[in-house]
């Protein structure tokens, strides 16, 4: 994404805020049946995402997180994830205390499904969907191992808001899906997230998922009734407030222009490189690509370094991505051990009979992948000649 800058932001999120300080009201609970900017902001979403069921919540790592215990994941569970994802994906499965297996990546730069199959047992619970940088997974061939072997597809799609996948958003394909809107998204409200449920025969697992998500609202009166069904056990604490709504009401509204003007400059450069015969590692629908990075494949990781130093020095916002922290699971899978958990007698690794070990040598596939790859932010700034102007010179750059 743009580290930290946002794409598009100006009075309509002022105005948002004004409004909700000026009301004095900035609890998402206000009576029953009285319509919040923050519930007034998941009927939005619903529409945006074509699905029965939204649930706003504090990070995107938090509604994978609520997703995941109101789909029953729990101790004595394996979930699949990438290789290649940021650390929350995994820190989710094990914050309900289920165990994440890690499966390789492949060309695309996303989970490979031949790798899902050989990792699947009879632990296995679920198989996470990570579309990083905007790559779209292929989500065809991964509902179709999950369906073979009764498993979850769950999608985690905190890098890829507004992408799609054959025209269905990325976050609706899957049982469940989970959106970030921390401030390095395509749009952000500070700190957000968006758990998304994909159908409505899930209306119960919706219904813990809200239980879950804020455990002291099912004594108020606002939702006391709704969730009668459900209620009777302790969740968390991640529910969404009022001004964070409301500047997510008014990135929303500005979402689809983004996409429109980040997908057609994605594409220039694309159709540029082509013609140059630059190799590239793009997702599985190009289509539903959000078009926030390109990823230029190099000869050797040596190439790379070479490249992205001369790319950064010419002002080229450009990364080997096992350099982005937190991002190869060799930067962050020395913590999923029995040693250390934030609280001991919860952890996985303890409340269970199996031994897990992670080696780097195990992800050699994907030490080769992320290490032959350079990503390359797409230039949102300026007009079209400005950009044509950029693109041409990074074409240049790297064909020197």
């Amino acid at each position: 994404m743009r580290s930290t800058t946002m794409y598009e932001v100006g009075k309509d999120e002022l105005e948002a805020i004004e409004a909700v300080l000026s009301s004095k009201k900035y609890f998402r609970y206000q009576g029953k049946d009285v319509e919040t900017v923050t519930s007034l902001c998941e009927k939005e979403w619903q529409a945006y995402q074509k699905a029965p069921y939204c649930l706003l919540t504090t990070s995107g790592t938090n509604a994978l997180v609520v997703g995941m215990a109101a789909f029953g994941i729990g101790p004595g569970d394996e979930v699949i994830i990438p290789s290649y994802t940021f650390v929350a994906t995994a820190s989710a499965v094990m914050q309900v205390g289920a165990i994440p297996v890690i499966a390789n990546i492949d060309d695309s730069m996303t989970i490979d499904p031949k790798e899902v199959i050989s990792k699947i047992n009879e632990r296995t619970k679920a198989v996470v969907a990570v579309h990083m940088d905007g790559l779209i997974c292929d989500l065809e061939g991964l509902a179709k191992i999950c369906c073979d072997h009764n498993l979850l597809l769950v999608e985690d799609a905190a890098q890829a808001c507004g992408g799609t996948y054959k025209g269905v958003p990325v976050g609706s394909y899957g049982a469940f899906g989970g959106l970030s809107f921390n401030v390095d998204k395509i749009i952000s409200c500070g700190e957000g997230g968006l758990l998304v449920i994909a159908h409505e025969n899930f209306e119960k697992q919706y219904k813990k998922a809200f239980v879950t998500h804020d455990t002291a609202c099912q004594y108020g009166l606002t939702k006391r009734e709704d969730l009668d069904e459900v209620s009777g056990f302790f969740g968390l604490s991640t529910r969404l407030n009022e001004i964070n709504s409301s500047i997510l009401r008014a990135q929303l509204k500005k979402l689809p222009d983004i996409l429109i003007k980040l997908r057609e400059r994605k594409l220039l450069l694309i159709n540029e490189f082509k013609k140059n015969q630059i190799p590239m590692r793009l997702g599985h629908d190009s289509d539903g690509d959000i078009g926030t990075n390109i990823h230029v494949k190099c000869s050797d990781p040596l190439h790379t370094l070479e490249l992205t130093k001369k790319l950064i020095q010419n002002g080229y916002r450009a990364m080997a991505p096992q350099l982005r922290p937190a991002h190869a699971c060799w930067q962050w899978m020395n913590s999923m051990n029995k040693d250390q958990y934030y609280v001991d007698g919860l952890n996985p690794y303890s409340l269970t009979d199996k031994s897990y070990s992670y080696e780097k040598a195990h992800f050699i596939r994907t030490v080769q992948i992320l290490g032959e790859t350079l990503r390359i932010e797409i230039n949102y700034d300026g007009g079209d000649d400005q950009y044509r102007e950029w693109m041409q010179n990074l074409v240049a750059l790297i064909q020197e």
